[in-house]
């Protein structure tokens, strides 16, 4: 009886495995890939079927990802490296495509996973994939002056700086006259805010102090006391990846 317990629970890890197996396969930048989800398909916690694709990539590259369906609402996600459970980014609904999906992202190079799925439990349907070849990406240097008092309109995007976390990021470089206590606020409707303000001019170093959702919702918000002298401001995405308009205000305290 025991050895047949054993033989059963082997059994089903080995089919387990092969049911995760046959979940991924891979795709090549520029390819077009034409699929179709069964009942039998891998299934998600929810219910919902996917399958992932893994794809080498090229550093300082940014690649479109885009999976549309007429049969049922399509989900994306994405992650570095090759475990379909690490994924960082994810789209349902656009931009402005219906119940097609798309996302982008830039890489410093190697393997990436791309997660098909559908939105639903228990859909399924033919669908299409796409990844678009890669799109040198060519992150700028340049530090924007902020004093305080002003505003500052900006916008988040492949050619901006990359954090180590693959988030984007503008410097500003505040010059302070006199001492005091300096509020620093970053506003988006577009991507979760996140701030962060350095002694010197190249937002570089250890950071004196850092926020998130300080200033109420996704917005971010930094109250500091500053001594006269230079510093920057990282106007940042609190996830990696992600785009979108913002603003920038620095107000005095005193």
């Amino acid at each position: 009886m025991r050895t047949l317990l054993m033989t059963t629970v082997v059994a089903s890890a080995a089919l387990a495995l092969a049911g995760a197996a046959s979940a991924q396969s891979s795709i090549r930048p520029g390819q077009t890939v034409q699929g179709n989800f069964t009942a039998k398909d891998a299934r998600m916690g929810d219910g919902s079927h996917y399958r992932c694709y893994v794809i080498q990539t090229n550093a300082d590259e940014a690649y479109t990802v885009t999976l549309s369906s007429s049969d049922f609402d399509t989900y994306l996600s994405a992650g570095e490296g090759a475990d379909c459970d690490e994924t960082s980014i994810t789209n349902d609904d656009g931009p402005d495509m219906g119940t097609n999906s798309q996302l982008r992202f830039a890489s410093s190079g190697g393997l990436w996973i791309i997660k098909a799925n559908t939105l639903s439990e228990g859909e399924t349907g033919r669908y299409e994939l796409r990844v678009s070849s890669g799109e040198r990406v060519r992150p700028t240097t340049q530090v924007l002056p902020i004093a305080v008092g002003e505003s500052r309109s900006g916008r988040l995007e492949f050619s901006d700086r990359r954090a180590d976390d693959g988030s984007f990021y503008d410097c500003y470089a505040l010059s302070i006259a006199r001492a005091g206590s300096v509020a620093v606020r970053l506003d988006s409707g577009d991507f979760d805010a996140y701030l962060a303000l350095y002694e010197g001019p190249q937002c570089d170093g250890e950071s004196l102090a850092s926020d998130d959702d300080s200033g109420g919702g996704t917005s971010a918000q930094i109250v500091q006391e500053l001594r006269p002298g230079t510093y920057s401001v990282r106007a940042n995405t609190l996830g990696s990846a992600e785009e979108g308009d913002y603003t920038l205000s620095v107000t005095s305290r005193r």
